[in-house]
């Protein structure tokens, strides 16, 4: 197990690299924090101050662009001769972000917390301009997960709602929650739709549009959850200051680990699925091998 006390306050976004070699972590206090394979960190991004913008998102795509989403808009860091240069399409608050190919940017907006109006919109990268449709929610996003080799993507919005997206459509399938999810994930096979609400996980199968398991066990919300690359557990991370492992198939809970994380807002397995990354309130991060 590997600790870093990288951040200052909540580490609300974690991101590997395609290749796993490096991680981004993004907390409230505005910075944006890579970390490559041998430890070393390197500060990418950082407006330091009490009105500083909260980073809520960050992409790593398969060319090395970092793609950042805060609270005064999200943007793109390419680098040059050593150099990151930054690029700004947009300064419209962001509150998630998820890769779709190369160059395709899903990107969603609003308020992590307040029923404020935003899209849900599809960028082209190359192109640098929005692709339609996109969607308007009135009360925001708050989360994104995207499957890349279904062209899926599902957002949660603030009015009890998850939607799932398949790009060749023109229209989203709707699966209403109890209570508003500030987190889910989709199996990179596009099978399995993981949704958090309250201090549960509610998984779908997407082919068949419908609940098949409750995650329950959680003491407090659940901030996190994300997906193994080959779909076969599921991580969550709550304010109860845990990471629990859970079996995909049958919904049983295999592990928990109490991490010196405080309460936790952000997971992600790295590519090979061989480790885990969470972040919490204490501002730390913490790497382990789940196998």
């Amino acid at each position: 197990m590997l600790l870093y006390a990288d951040h200052k306050t909540v580490v609300y976004a974690l991101a590997f690299s395609p290749d796993g070699n490096t991680l981004a972590s993004g907390a409230q206090d505005g910075s944006l924090i890579l970390r490559a394979e041998d430890g070393r960190p390197s500060s990418l991004y950082s407006e330091p101050g009490p009105k500083s913008p909260a980073v809520h998102a960050v992409a790593i795509l398969e060319d090395g662009t970092v793609v950042i989403g805060h609270a005064h808009g999200w943007h793109i860091f390419r680098r040059e001769a050593d150099i990151w240069k930054m690029q700004g399409p947009s300064n419209i608050p962001t509150t998630a972000l998820a890769a779709l190919s190369g160059t395709r940017l899903v990107v969603g907006t609003g308020d992590r917390g307040l029923r404020t109006s935003g899209n849900l919109e599809l960028w082209d990268l190359a192109a640098g301009r929005r692709l339609e449709p996109h969607f308007q929610e009135p009360n925001g996003v708050r989360a994104i997960a995207a499957c890349p080799e279904k062209n899926l993507v599902a957002w949660a919005t603030g009015h009890n709602k998850v939607n799932l997206w398949d790009i060749r459509q023109q229209t989203p399938v709707a699966f209403p929650q109890p209570k508003d999810s500030p987190a889910l994930a989709l199996a990179a096979d596009g099978t399995t739709l993981a949704v958090a609400v309250d201090y549960n996980v509610r998984i779908y199968d997407v082919e068949k549009r419908r609940e098949r398991a409750i995650l329950k066990g959680h003491k407090g919300r659940v901030e996190a959850v994300a997906i193994s690359p080959d779909g076969a557990t599921i991580a969550t991370g709550s304010w109860d200051q845990t990471v629990r492992i859970w079996d995909a198939a049958t919904g049983r809970e295999q592990a928990i680990f109490k991490w010196p994380l405080g309460r936790v807002y952000s997971l992600v397995y790295a590519p090979d699925g061989l480790r885990l990354a969470a972040g919490g309130d204490q501002g730390n991060i913490v790497i382990w091998d789940v196998e």
